[in-house]
């Protein structure tokens, strides 16, 4: 029959399947030249990229032959490795299809409404940037796509585990014209009609058409995509106007869901043509924006939900964060792996970490301090190991620029250890041990600017710069399944600018149980769906606050007294304390495409607090009004917070006082799923690692030919530890028979 792939349950999560057997083993990327390397440290199954220009050369017209050369290549070097192709769209050689199909293809203009020329800003070698409402495109590509699939099972299928399918910028689904500064799509023919066809399906009556934009005089049949200049700037500064911007939020909507829709078309068409057998996948559901990947609406992957219930889709996959990851920095996903496992997907995290043997490349975080030796080639590639096996899924290593990265037998080894430890989590719980959750909502990108600093801010720069080193576990979900996982003592809300009234009854419901802390950030719940208010923060938050038009940087000097929280302690910084839309030198430096001038952001609305019942934590720095406080009732917490990068410091007070345990102390990084626990020390020491209650600590360290983890130690509810600068180590968390003795 051959070799089969599936993605299915296994001992309570999704897992790999390869002939009938489970793995939760790690991968690979690489060209033939690497795959030799990978193998040597027990990696069976290779990404690689289908080479050249494209292999599809006209309307039923192929060419296969250089891609069989590099297969044959691959296995060559490794008989018996599983390839994973990555097949992409667009790029050089499909000018033919464009020039067929000029109504077909994605038009982008300026602010003030002129066509730009995609061929004149084009940053890859794009020749075929076709809408994503494109349905001849779809169709053509399906067909295309499952010509390929057919042609490689028939001549490879016993070495090809599945497709991994690529279109857009980078191949990671991003609408053509998310890079490109100033310039909006999609203004073609196609766009303007899927969209009339959009909205009917949405709104199914004219009336309610009418209802939802605020006017009179639209219709199904001269409904327009919204003009350029009103995407570029919202209404109301950082926030959109509804319902007078309700189009713009129709018309992101749209988009995403067309760019879903495609990738699903076509992990479709691989499903067909192979029977089922084999895997299909693909980048998407980037939800942490970085310095030009600013927002979700703008390119297209909003629509999360959406692929997650789509059969045909088996693995999400994404590279992990840009910013923060050198030395010392921290390695989290840029899409929600948690939330892609309780879809029933697989997470595929891209650790395109370099290594030392980088020596002479185009590399674009040489400014954030590369590894120079191969004890920190060690050091990064375990700590991104921790951060992928704690928070769900599986990973790919990669030799991304095909010139021997792991050509080194200390970092097959340490690849070799940590797949031992990926494999040993198939028997281990995939249950999650953090009781701290991030929330964020994939659709509320469409209700801001999309050209805002403040999109990273409140997302991904807080959780960067300071919430992954509380020395505690945290989750991420998305808002829509608030009440569909279990409870954490810890809520924050992020972006959750657009709240509708069933989510909003959901939303209460969950955080409305005795003992939980909620943290809303800046605008939570400003939208119901259909007009936005203070009045709706107040209703969402139960905190009272008073909208201001006046822009400002988001500052926020935090009190010296006034509650628990503030007060002194060897964790609290010394002096003065300051936080909002702000970074340092330092927090630029290890950035990409980071630009001092553009960092100090101002923004409008800002939010005070006009509570009677709130006890204020702190004050905008411009006004001296309260921006910080907490409101207390019926035996929970209620925070509001006007300004991202809320200290790290005072968000680990707030979890621990709602009962969250603290496994490590402050500037560690704590993973914990199932029975594995791993510290992360960026500054090394000798910290104090804690279990929970009622549970022990055990080191474990690799030993033995098959790299077997064991025991490194004698079990405890308290080690101290020495760690080198940047070290992760890993635990057994076990829990204590009464009957035992475990040492404190």
């Amino acid at each position: 029959m051959g070799l089969t792939a599936c993605v299915r349950p296994h001992n309570g999560r999704p897992v790999l399947w390869i002939n009938g057997e489970p793995t939760t083993e790690m991968w690979a990327y690489g060209a033939p030249n690497a795959v030799a390397d990978f193998a040597a440290a027990g990696i069976r199954i290779c990404q690689c990229h289908v080479p050249g220009k494209s292999w599809w050369t006209g309307p039923g017209q192929y060419r296969f032959a250089h891609i069989e050369a590099q297969i044959e290549e691959f296995l060559k070097a490794v008989p018996s490795a599983l390839l994973m192709p990555r097949v992409c769209f667009g790029y050089e050689g499909e000018g033919w299809w464009a020039d067929a199909h000029p109504d077909d293809l994605a038009v982008g203009r300026e602010p003030g409404g002129r066509v730009v020329p995609y061929p004149e800003v084009r940053a890859h070698p794009v020749e075929c940037w076709y809408s994503a409402a494109s349905q001849t495109w779809t169709r053509d590509a399906c067909e295309a796509m499952a010509a390929f699939v057919r042609h490689f099972e028939a001549g490879y299928g016993d070495h090809i585990l599945g497709y991994q399918i690529g279109a857009g910028i980078s191949c990671e689904w991003f609408r053509w014209w998310n890079y490109v500064e100033g310039i909006y799509e999609d203004y073609s023919p196609v766009a303007r009609q899927a969209f009339r066809g959009f909205l009917k399906a949405r709104y199914r009556t004219e009336a309610a058409l009418r209802e939802a934009w605020g006017r009179d005089d639209v219709t199904f049949d001269t409904a327009e995509v919204p003009h350029p200049g009103r995407l570029h700037q919202p209404q109301n500064g950082f926030l959109r106007s509804l319902p007078g911007e309700r189009d713009i939020v129709d018309w992101f909507d749209a988009l995403s869901e067309w760019n879903a829709d495609q990738l699903m078309a076509l992990c479709h068409a691989v499903k067909e043509a192979s029977g089922g057998r084999k895997l299909a996948g693909g980048f998407y559901a980037y939800t942490w924006p970085h310095w030009n990947n600013q927002s979700a609406a703008r390119g297209g992957h909003m629509a999360i939900s959406r692929v997650l219930a789509c059969p045909d889709v088996d693995y999400v996959s994404s590279p992990y964060h840009y910013d923060n990851r050198n030395l010392c920095g921290v390695h989290a996903s840029q899409s929600l792996p948690q939330t892609i496992e309780r879809g029933g997907k697989l997470h595929l995290d891209e650790i395109d970490t370099g290594t030392h043997r980088v020596k002479g490349e185009h590399w674009p975080w040489d400014h954030q301090g590369p590894p120079d030796t191969l004890a920190e080639s060690r050091i990064l590639l375990r700590r991104d190991a921790a951060a992928v096996l704690g928070t769900a899924g599986n990973a790919w290593w990669m030799d991304l620029h095909h010139s021997g990265w792991y050509h080194d037998p200390q970092l097959q080894l340490e690849l070799r250890e940590t797949n031992a430890l990926a494999r040993a989590a198939l028997a281990d719980s995939p249950a999650p041990g953090a009781e701290v959750a991030l929330v964020l909502d994939d659709r509320s990108p469409a209700y801001v600017d999309t050209r805002s600093n403040l999109n990273q801010y409140f997302t991904a720069l807080s959780r960067q710069f300071e919430w992954s080193r509380m020395g505690l576990p945290v989750d991420e979900m998305l808002l829509s399944e608030i009440d569909r996982v279990r409870p954490y003592r810890l809520y924050v809300f992020l972006n959750c600018w657009n709240v509708g009234p069933e989510l909003r009854r959901r939303v209460r419901e969950r955080v409305s149980r005795i003992g939980a802390t909620t943290v809303w950030i800046h605008a939570a719940g400003y939208f119901d769906g259909h007009h936005g208010s203070a009045e709706n923060v107040a209703d969402l938050t139960g905190i009272r606050v008073r909208e201001e038009a006046d822009a400002a940087v988001p500052d926020i000097d935090v009190l010296e007294s006034g509650h628990g929280w503030l007060a002194p302690g060897p964790d609290r910084p010394s002096g003065s304390v300051r936080f909002g839309a702000r970074l340092t030198p330092d927090q630029i430096r290890v950035m990409v495409g980071a630009d001092q001038r553009c960092w100090d952001t101002p923004m409008s609305p800002v939010f005070t607090v006009d509570d009677p019942d709130a006890t204020v934590l702190g004050r905008y720095a411009h006004n001296g009004r309260p921006g910080l406080a907490v409101v207390e009732r019926d035996g929970r917490r209620s925070v509001y917070c006007g300004a991202p990068m809320l200290p790290a410091w005072l968000l680990r007070r707030m979890a621990v006082s709602a009962g969250a345990h603290a496994y490590a102390p402050l500037g560690t990084v704590v993973h914990h799923r199932g029975s594995l626990v791993s510290v992360y020390a960026p500054a090394g020491g000798e910290p104090v690692i804690t279990a929970p209650p009622g549970a022990s600590l055990t080191l474990i360290e690799p030993a033995g030919g098959e790299c077997e983890w064991r025991p490194a130690g004698a079990p405890g509810r308290r080690l101290t530890l020495p760690f080198s600068e940047g070290q992760t180590r890993f635990f057994r968390l076990t829990a204590i028979d009464p009957c035992e003795e475990v040492a404190p």
